[in-house]
């Protein structure tokens, strides 16, 4: 039977849990020993952080350079300089990991090793003639898997009960739209937010600024697109993280001004100047800038697949081939669009749910969030509000989603670079909450300025305003008001 082994990115992903995650330490401790690991240097820094555990109940975190100092200052300069490679990986990697999946990975490892040498023993057993001493090898290997099991949330575990009151949602990232922010309306780890918006209405630049704000809070982003080009899809998160135009020139964007209350008084308008993707000077210094930043970053993955061609396995397949050849784990899949997956034509709203669903179970199984995009159908594209019930062919997105948001923007609004986000559904969180936001896609901004719209009344009769032709307020206009 051929052997297996674990891959070197989860080995060390294992070992940075082992060594540094307080919360996930000992569940990793119970299921790992130092000879799991093939390199000797690896065994060594897990010999080193288990005797720590069993002895103070924590990861050795920092205290792990003093255990190894005998071999880092040794005479040995080779192999100190190994040691101290290891130890710069795991102390950049010990905040990004996702360690509810790596132990997930581990114990589907060890269950597979311990099955298989069952299975071995209790072979040879039964070949000899010996079929009782073949049951109990058998049954050995099946006895051993409560090693991995998992009994849930015991409330009689007074200390992680009462933890709930500290955390009772998933981890999340923040999104950069603060009225959603604070209320927790945003993506989260085990969940599917679910943008929905009409065609041609924002829902790539929603998905660049998803990625964006994951990768500045160290989540591992994988984009995968069924619509658009890879090429295109990195000009415009190149686009958004630097803010620059793809053409030279001076734009207009919109400004929110409110008042202590956070009401919207006033939409002002002011002129940006930006560095252009066709001046020669601009490009030298923002490729400069792509290897300085992009490296200090978490890893952003951005992959095409033909529309009608991927399948909820094969994506899983891909995911898994990422993490094997790349060390990739993702803490954010976005999907555009699930629609376009492959989907029974004769059958699209019952496949398109299902498809729905199980994208839902990816960010379970993974523990990492999940967003899919989805174009609302012809009502949307002139409804004044786009609604979840508009999701083009199957309306049960809306049930298998964690969270839904929509995209509204009216021919006025998007004359002025303004739309509406709406929070349809919000598990956790208070729904029905209306953002208006300011945009500036020149220059690869999904967001600039927003707003919660408490007052839409007073809103609707300032854009007639703006509508009639009175002059817009740009920033020297508004000095002199003051």
């Amino acid at each position: 039977m051929e052997e297996q082994r674990l891959s070197g990115a989860l080995q060390e992903n294992i070992l940075t849990v082992l060594c540094f995650d307080e919360q996930h330490c000992r569940i990793v401790r119970a299921a790992v020993q130092p000879r799991l690991f093939e390199s000797s240097v690896f065994r060594e820094v897990a010999g080193h952080a288990i005797d720590f555990i069993d002895q103070f109940g924590a990861p050795i975190a920092d205290h792990l350079p003093d255990h190894l100092e005998g071999i880092l200052k040794g005479d040995d300069a080779r192999k100190a300089a190994t040691y101290k490679r290891l130890l710069d990986n795991l102390f950049v990697a010990k905040g990004s990991v996702n360690a509810e999946y790596v132990i997930s990975q581990l114990h589907k490892f060890v269950r597979q090793q311990t099955l298989k040498s069952a299975f071995v023993k209790a072979a040879e057993a039964f070949e000899d003639g010996n079929v009782e001493l073949a049951e109990v090898e058998l049954q050995k290997g099946l006895d051993s898997q409560s090693v991995a099991f998992e009994m849930g949330l015991n409330f009689s575990d007074v200390t992680r009960a009462t933890d709930l009151l500290d955390d009772f949602q998933e981890e999340g990232f923040t999104l950069g739209i603060p009225d959603f922010d604070k209320r927790g309306i945003i993506p989260r780890r085990k969940s599917l937010f679910a943008f929905i918006a009409a065609r041609g209405r924002g829902k790539s630049w929603f998905s660049v600024q998803c990625a964006k704000m994951a990768m500045l809070q160290r989540w591992p982003v994988v984009l995968i697109t069924l619509e658009m080009s890879e090429k295109e899809y990195g000009a415009r998160f190149v686009q958004s993280f630097f803010s620059i135009g793809r053409r030279e020139g001076e734009i207009r964007v919109a400004r929110l001004k409110t008042d202590r209350r956070g009401e919207l008084e006033d939409i002002l308008f002011e002129k940006l100047e930006r560095d252009s993707l066709t001046d020669a000077k601009a490009r030298t210094r923002i490729s400069r800038r792509i290897k300085r930043e992009f490296a200090q970053r978490a890893p952003l993955i951005i992959k095409s697949f033909p529309a009608g061609m991927l399948t909820v396995p094969m994506l899983r397949a891909y995911l898994d081939g990422l993490e094997r050849f790349e060390g990739v784990q993702p803490g954010l899949v976005i999907v555009d669009m699930p629609v376009l997956m492959q989907n029974d034509a004769n059958n699209l709203r019952v496949t398109l749910g299902q498809t729905t669903m199980m994208l839902r179970g990816i960010g379970q199984e993974r523990n990492c969030a999940v967003v899919a995009l989805y174009q609302g159908n012809r009502e949307s594209e002139s409804a004044r509000l786009v609604t979840g019930a508009m999701a083009a062919e199957d309306i049960s997105v809306l049930a298998h989603s964690d969270v839904v948001m929509t995209y509204s923007q009216t021919p006025a609004e998007y004359k002025l670079g303004m739309a509406r986000l709406f929070a349809e559904k919000a598990r956790t969180e208070h729904a029905k909450q209306t953002v208006l936001i300011t945009q500036a896609y020149a220059v690869g901004q999904f967001v600039l300025d927003s707003t919660l719209l408490r007052d839409s009344e007073d809103y609707w009769e300032m854009l007639r305003g703006e509508q009639r032709g009175e002059e817009p307020r740009g920033k020297d206009d508004e000095k002199e008001r003051q």
